[in-house]
């Protein structure tokens, strides 16, 4: 089995589902694993497909493909368009409702991500650790031109993405490990190519409080992000911002946006919404639960919008 950029599972060979199913356990249900497969062979650049295309994408035959087709369709999770090909049906959104609901929490940061969104004249996401990627819960800012606008639900690689790696340095020790080495399973020749981007990136989140991506995930954006912690019930959350590559400025995100995204997270998480264990402040002092504690400048955090940034390639 071949893992893509997306994260998703692609079949290579003579391999099918159900011996994937019965590889890594055989009390796994192969048909549940091919139907959830099927769902998950649609994204952005796929909204239909015809029944032969997804046989041919998860190497099975049509006939089962059909019939597990018209199951998902009876459940109302697949719908047919104009041209009798298959899409995803908004009843899907349903299952999206008990895990949103369960993150309450977002709403409560969502004022201060417009705030940073309006700063840097970008976007500002909320990402989420779900096993080997990362998961957006929710997005702020959506200015004119905007070559990629995030939405919920969506996600990316935790090993070539800023959110990915702040999220990452929140994985200590034994945990720490485990993860790394979930990722050099599933992506061998991504990993090696980026590791030493991984090590730099979660260093620097643990020391500095954020970290900054130039296009190592989409080749058109530039993202700083930044670790907020983990929920009470356990979930690591990350926060990042992101501008087109053509207008980014690295002196910008260096030394201005990325320091000030840290300052905005340390400032959410004394809200006590958020616990960052083991957390080293800027300069690798320990960090402090007391609010009092932190600067006048951390407390700033919707600064007057920076202008006259240089229009440079980072």
């Amino acid at each position: 089995m071949k893992t893509g950029k997306s994260g998703a599972q692609r079949l290579s060979g003579g391999e099918n589902l159900s011996e994937l199913g019965a590889s890594i356990d055989p009390s796994l249900s192969s048909t549940l694993i091919r139907g959830i497969e099927i769902l998950r062979c649609f994204n952005s650049s796929d909204l239909s497909l015809s029944n032969s295309e997804i046989a041919r994408r998860l190497n099975l035959n049509r006939p089962t493909v059909s019939r597990l087709c018209k199951t998902l369709m009876h459940l109302g999770y697949l719908r047919r368009d104009d041209k009798d090909a298959f899409r995803l049906a908004p009843r899907l959104l349903a299952l999206n409702y008990p895990v949103l609901s369960a993150m309450p929490w977002r709403h409560e940061v969502l004022h201060p991500m417009r705030e940073l969104a309006q700063m840097c004249s970008g976007n500002c996401s909320l990402g989420v650790m779900s096993g080997d990627l990362f998961v957006h819960i929710e997005t702020a800012g959506n200015p004119p031109g905007w070559p990629h606008v995030p939405d919920i639900g969506q996600t990316g690689p935790l090993h070539r993405s800023a959110l990915g790696w702040s999220l990452l340095s929140m994985q200590r020790d034994a945990e720490f490990a485990i993860k790394i080495d979930e990722l050099k399973s599933l992506y061998p020749e991504e990993f090696a190519a980026y590791s030493a981007k991984v090590n730099a990136g979660v260093a620097r989140c643990r020391q500095e409080g954020f970290c900054v991506s130039y296009g190592d995930w989409r080749p058109n954006l530039v993202a700083a992000a930044a670790p907020l912690g983990r929920t009470a019930d356990g979930l690591c959350v990350a926060i990042a911002c992101g501008v087109p590559r053509y207008r980014a400025d690295a002196n910008y995100f260096e030394t201005d946006l990325g320091p000030r995204l840290a300052s905005a997270s340390e400032l959410i998480r004394s809200s006590g919404l958020f616990v960052l264990p083991n957390a080293e402040r800027r300069g690798g002092q320990p960090n402090s639960d007391d609010a009092g504690a932190r600067s006048s400048s951390h407390r700033d955090v919707t600064p007057a919008r920076k202008t006259g940034r240089r229009d440079e390639s980072a």
